[in-house]
């Protein structure tokens, strides 16, 4: 059974999930895993021993101070499971608890109720914190004893003016996760499920600062209290716009509650449910591009959109989508390749972020949100894109280690980045060709095959690929860095056509084409990532894709390789997006 730790006053809690286990006080940058008010620094660690907890004071702390249970106590001592246990230490007030179901104890317990002694030196109450406040006040005690359902007790001199300062500032506790796996929402950061009467709120007022599971950031709170618009008010009555994952408590993206079904039409006069979001999940190998990929795609799509269809594409979460929108305009704005370059992406890197499951921080792949629009059409799709590092797609980084990678189980849709030039067969005829592009000459282990195997077990260890025992969802095999293997087509040959949309409609036929052109290249060359491809899901298109429409060029400050900014013209990297578009949302992209 776990330990809880509680402070009465404010009704702050968490359960020990992890030891040794820090208490302390102080501002928000403390790093201590339970914060209390009262002098900055480390209060007390906790560690499991036999038949309890192991409570030791930190050297700086004078133990005459302090009271547990009701006596003095040392500078360490040990709290014993099964009971409850009240620790006094000058203005700081803690409560512990040995629980089978400390969720379900704390749903029915805090608030804390109070009691307080009565005349006949009886307990009376129970009171809340604001209510032992005013009747301290009143009485003008020095010290008080104050005892919590169950019979533990406080008692100390400093506990009326501790429990004075409930009516200065105004309380806002934080709210306690909900269980994982019931809801019907599933959190983009740390992939928890929860309900929409779950979620938390952000505080806004700046006294407010201090989250239990985000240090420093502002705290989440379970809202109780709303404005005419129904946005939720923090403790001093600001509204909340932001929202924020009951598990992980990161900041959900706008709208994400609001989901209006409605019913799609298809061409074969079937009706399906409509999608109003879409997980769109790319994986690759290491170095493929897949960080470069991204960035240009979201460069390359709104000119597309805007010049060609009648659809918008829009940034529909620019606090969350900052790291790539500064991936782009570093790129693209770059004066040399050696600005433009940008880091490989490793498990915690840029596009990783330090998100709380399972009781520890785990690096997970950040999610990029944004919307294609139509006027007229009431139904929006939020895309959420994920850049995953190579590395989390292989045998060697289990999931149960770094679970960041079983969005693709979840996904609408996913994109696989084949990079040519780590295929030991296309390494070889190109040098032969003496293709000009310096990543020949430092090629790399070919993982490809792996991370697809990989990728392939992993899906099926949560998701039920159905009869065929492939996934319905529409794979986007890319093959990329087209600039390099495009020189290996004969003269006379068919190349690419670029010339994908027609009045507003994606041509079947040219994708077609280009696809057979990308396919018939990888089978000749690596004809088991073929056959694997194929086993994996029903409906598959290869897309020959150059991200910067030139060679790679050797950076001369030693970063590997990038785009010259001056040169990039991307091949074709809006067809793998725009094909899936059209698979999910017809409405949206009709087809020709």
């Amino acid at each position: 059974m776990p330990w809880l730790i509680a402070n009465p006053v404010s009704g702050d809690w968490k359960i020990i999930e992890r030891f040794p286990f820090l208490v302390g006080g102080g501002n928000e940058e403390s790093p201590y895993d339970f914060l209390v008010p009262g002098p900055a620094g480390q209060l007390c660690h906790l560690d499991k021993t036999r038949g309890g907890l192991k409570l030791r004071f930190a050297e700086s702390f004078q133990a005459a101070e302090a009271e547990l249970n009701g006596g003095r106590t040392g500078m360490e001592t040990v709290l014993k499971d099964g009971e409850g246990h009240a620790l006094v230490s000058g203005t700081r007030l803690l409560f512990f608890a040995f629980l089978e179901n400390p969720q379900e104890w704390v749903a029915q317990n805090i608030p804390f109720s109070l009691y307080l002694p009565g005349s006949s030196g009886q307990a009376e109450g129970p009171y809340s914190a604001a209510e032992v406040a005013r009747k301290l006040g009143q009485s003008g005690r020095a010290d008080a004893t104050i005892w919590l359902a169950g019979g533990a007790s406080f008692r100390g001199s400093h506990l009326a003016a501790l429990f004075h300062s409930v009516e200065s500032a105004p309380a806002q506790a934080a709210a306690p996760a909900p269980l994982p796996g019931d809801g019907d929402f599933h959190c983009p950061h740390c992939g928890e499920l929860f309900a929409d009467r779950d979620v938390l709120a952000v505080a806004v007022h700046e006294e407010l600062r201090g989250d239990d599971l985000l240090r420093d950031q502002m705290l989440r709170f379970k809202p109780e209290k709303f404005d005419g618009f129904s946005r939720p008010l923090d403790a001093y009555g600001y509204p909340c716009p932001d929202l924020a994952c009951p598990h992980c408590h990161q900041k959900l993206p706008p709208e994400f509650l609001k989901r209006e079904p409605f019913v799609l039409r298809w061409g074969d006069g079937s009706e399906r449910e409509g999608k109003s979001t879409a997980i769109i999940s790319l994986v690759g190998g290491q170095r493929a591009g897949k960080s470069y990929f991204l960035a240009v795609q979201a460069d390359r799509l709104p000119s597309v959109l805007a010049e060609k269809t009648s659809l918008r594409w829009e940034n529909h979460d620019p606090e969350g989508n900052m790291n790539l929108e500064n991936y782009k305009d570093r790129i693209l704005g770059a004066r040399s390749p050696e600005e433009a370059a940008i880091e490989k992406t490793v498990i915690g890197g840029i596009t990783y972020r330090e998100v709380h499951k399972g009781g520890r921080e785990i690096p997970m792949p950040v999610p990029f949100h944004y919307r294609v629009c139509r006027d007229g059409n009431r139904y929006p799709l939020t895309c959420t894109f994920y850049d995953n590092a190579g590395e989390h797609f292989t045998p060697t980084e289990p999931v149960e280690k770094n679970p960041g990678s079983l969005h693709v189980a979840r996904a609408e849709a996913i994109m696989f980045l084949f990079d040519p030039l780590q295929s030991p067969k296309f390494v070889r005829v190109m040098s032969d060709l003496k293709v000009p592009d310096p990543q020949l000459n430092q090629p790399m282990p070919d993982l490809q095959e792996v991370i697809l195997a990989e990728m392939k077990t992993r899906i099926r260890r949560v998701k039920n690929p159905g009869p065929s025992g492939k996934l319905e969802v529409p794979l986007a095999f890319i093959v990329g860095k087209y600039d390099a293997w495009g020189e290996m087509i004969k003269e006379g040959e068919r190349g690419v056509d670029t010339e994908i949309l027609r009045e507003g409609r994606l041509c079947l036929e040219t994708l077609a084409k280009n696809s057979h052109l990308a396919k018939e290249a990888v089978k000749h060359y690596a004809p088991a990532i073929i056959r694997n491809v194929e086993a994996l899901a029903s409906k598959v298109m290869f897309f020959p894709v150059s991200t910067f429409g030139h060679h790679a060029v050797q950076t001369a400050n030693g970063k590997g390789f990038a785009p010259d900014p001056r040169k990039i013209k991307p091949v074709l990297i809006e067809a793998p997006f725009l094909w899936i578009l059209s698979e999910l949302r017809p409405d949206l992209l009709a087809t020709c």
